[in-house]
């Protein structure tokens, strides 16, 4: 007779279920054991509201089975619930001692109930020709088999990615949904920005602002440090520029080497602004002139907002880095063709002709950030990844142990925005300028032009000429993170691929990019998306990519957005009023009258104060407790990445410190695991 020691940890983030009608089963090289029933209540103990399960997070109960003789080597643990268990539990790991002294992990991170069966694999990774033994290559089909048709894809509109099929997010499978405490947190952050925070008492309200200091009143109960210095500077060139690099939407700006033909600026329009004598040819051969041009705006139909016809424009802005290393506006066309009732602003115009110009700009940059930046790079390709990874890895794969921590929650979060968010009634679709109809264009457009370059950070930026701008912090934080989760990409992936053969032999890595590139749409050959790979280089590539986009992308579009838009002038949802078709007819009531009404800006503040507050069950970047890796040499990389995390950390809030406008957002201590919220 031998004895195996069994210890199940189960995870209290989620409500507690049926844990005790759960039979183990241990299966082995020369047998099978008998089964056992988790019935020590110890594992299952009542929660007794969410509070004492956020603080508790793990209960552990241990087993002792017993065997007339060894089960040889322990291939896999085997979790079974009554057809009639009517809750669910999570299982995050299963230890087991063997009669050797060996002692072997099997990772779950799985809902257990509702008559599942549940077959772990140990956590030695191993890819799929590594699996020679029958058992072990059964289940590894099984699951895959499981996975396709628990996760299936759903076509949200023909010209975007796929998603994942759902009636509502109480359909989605129990290991994608929020954890009590997180589904808690956000109901909490709702009730604090609607009653807390004083704003329902407006949303009786739609009539227009009476002056700045009214809006002032409203903003000031969302404020930040960073919007409070954002409410005084908002009107200032040099801060017009800065937004562009270390904003919430620092993406779009690019070096300006040739004038676009539609961009009617000419060399006397902008002369007094360059300084210095020089002219604006000779300016863009140093490489100090810069443009933002928002064309994927161009011929939209705005959204009637409240009854009021609201009004988009598709901006061209130039921009000038001076002597000062200040990057400043030195010209503004509203609308992309040029024309005598599309006047081209200059700082030299009235000052609030001037103002206008920047606000119809700022206003065109909300648009962009939101449904492009934000929404479409972030939330909706983490959540094409996270579907194929999936549909085509199963849990034993060292890409999906990975990639698995960096998909927690996309994809409850990117239902609850389409649903909430995009769909008939919801803030983005309802409440902005490019909401309604506009919505699935400006998206469908934007995935057009969408390209593998734009994803990856170092191919971004020297494509957009942004190699040498001083003080783009965006960018310099950026790098060092792309190149820190670049090693630790690559350190897995040379560990598991000995050589490119094993990359080209992996039917499930060549069926998950093949599941990317057809169900995202991205099979123009134009967009430089890989169809296969062929080199574990382009594998490491384009798996950093993923992570960065899930993480440190999400982070600096999402995390800014109260800074930033928590003071409504510097990005109004939309604009009430047509842009100026001649100069000197705009003024300061004129501009409070194109402002959203307060109903909108109200919804626009509690969204993105849901979206931008930090989460209670916060996880940052490398900081998942899911143990995936057990080897040696992949944990001591796990480590190492870490480090690197914590070192870059030290760094930034080191540069920090002399910054009158701190750039916080791609420090590792901050930036989200995953696209959550």
């Amino acid at each position: 007779m031998v004895i195996y020691r069994i210890v199940v940890h189960q995870e209290r983030l989620f409500l507690s279920g049926d844990a005790h009608r759960t039979v183990i089963q241990l299966v082995g090289s020369r047998g099978v054991s008998e089964s056992v029933r988790l019935a020590d209540t110890s594992i299952c103990g009542s929660v007794r509201n969410l509070w004492f399960c956020c603080r508790t997070k793990e209960l552990r109960a241990e087993y002792s089975l017993h065997c007339p003789r060894s089960l040889g080597t322990l291939l896999l643990v085997r979790l079974q619930t009554p057809p009639t268990s009517t809750s669910c539990w999570f299982c995050s790991e299963v230890v087991v001692t063997t009669p050797e002294g060996g002692v072997l992990l099997f990772p779950c991170y799985r809902f257990v109930g509702g008559g599942t069966s549940l077959a772990l694999r140990d956590s030695i990774a191993k890819l799929v020709f590594q699996d020679v033994r029958p058992v072990e290559l059964d289940q590894r089909m099984k699951e895959l088999t499981y996975r396709r048709q628990t996760y299936r894809w759903s076509c949200y509109d023909d010209c975007l990615p796929e998603t994942m099929m759902a009636k509502g997010i109480f359909s989605l499978p129990a290991e994608v949904q929020f954890s009590a405490c997180k589904a808690a947190d956000m109901i909490l952050t709702v009730g604090e920005v609607l009653l807390e925070l004083g704003l329902q008492r407006f949303l009786c309200f739609q009539q227009r602002w009476s002056s700045f200091h009214q809006i002032h009143q409203l903003c000031r109960r969302t404020r930040t440090p960073t919007s409070e210095l954002v409410e005084r500077l908002w009107q200032e060139d040099w801060f017009f520029g800065y937004q562009f690099l270390n904003g919430a939407n620092p993406t779009l700006i690019r070096r300006c080497t040739e004038l676009p033909p539609n961009l009617a600026v000419t060399e006397e329009m902008v002369g007094a602004s360059l300084g210095g004598g020089a002219s604006l040819s000779e300016e863009m051969e140093r490489g100090n002139v810069f443009m933002v041009d928002y064309r994927l705006l161009d011929g939209l139909t705005a959204n009637t907002v409240n009854g009021k016809q609201n009004y988009l424009t598709a901006p061209l802005a130039l921009l000038h880095l001076d002597s000062n290393n200040q990057l400043l506006p030195i010209a503004i066309q509203l609308q992309q063709s040029p024309g005598e009732t599309n006047p081209v602003f200059v700082p030299q115009d009235l000052e609030a002709d001037w103002l206008t110009a920047k606000t119809f700009v700022r206003s065109a940059d909300f648009s962009d950030h939101e449904l492009r930046s934000h929404f479409l790079r972030t939330h909706v390709m983490s959540e094409l990844f996270a579907m194929a990874t999936l549909r085509n890895f199963p849990t034993v794969h060292p890409l999906y142990k990975l990639l698995a921590p960096h998909f927690r929650f996309t994809l409850e979060i990117d239902a609850l925005a389409r649903q909430l968010l995009l769909s008939d009634g919801g803030s983005l679709k309802e409440y902005t300028a490019v909401g309604g109809a506009a919505t699935l264009e400006f998206l469908r457009r934007a995935l057009a032009s969408l390209t593998y370059q734009d994803l990856s950070l170092p191919d971004d930026i020297i494509g957009r000429g942004m190699e040498s701008v001083p003080g783009y912090y965006y960018r310099d934080d950026g790098l060092r993170l792309w190149d820190i989760i670049h090693r630790y990409v690559e350190g897995i992936v040379s560990y598991y691929y000995h050589g490119d053969e094993d990359v080209i032999g992996d039917w499930e890595l060549q069926s998950w990019i093949n599941d990317i590139i057809v169900f995202g749409h991205l099979g123009d050959k134009e967009k430089g998306f890989p169809r296969s790979f062929s080199m574990a280089s382009e594998l490491t590539d384009f798996v950093t990519m993923v992570i960065f986009n899930a993480s440190a992308q999400h982070a600096a579009v999402n995390d800014t957005q109260l800074d930033y838009f928590g003071w409504m002038p510097n990005a109004p949802l939309g604009l009430q009023s047509p842009p100026p078709a001649c100069k000197g007819c705009c003024s300061k009531d004129s501009l409070l009258d194109s402002f959203p009404d307060l109903t909108s800006t109200v919804h626009g503040l509690a969204t993105i104060y849901l979206l931008s507050k930090k989460p209670a069950d916060f996880v940052p970047l490398g900081g998942s407790t899911e143990q995936h890796f057990t080897e040696t040499v992949p944990v001591a990389i796990v480590a190492r990445f870490r480090s690197d995390l914590k070192h870059l950390s030290c760094d930034i809030r080191a540069r920090n410190v002399d910054l009158k406008l701190p750039y916080v957002y791609l420090d590792p201590s901050t930036v989200e695991d995953s696209v959550t919220r």
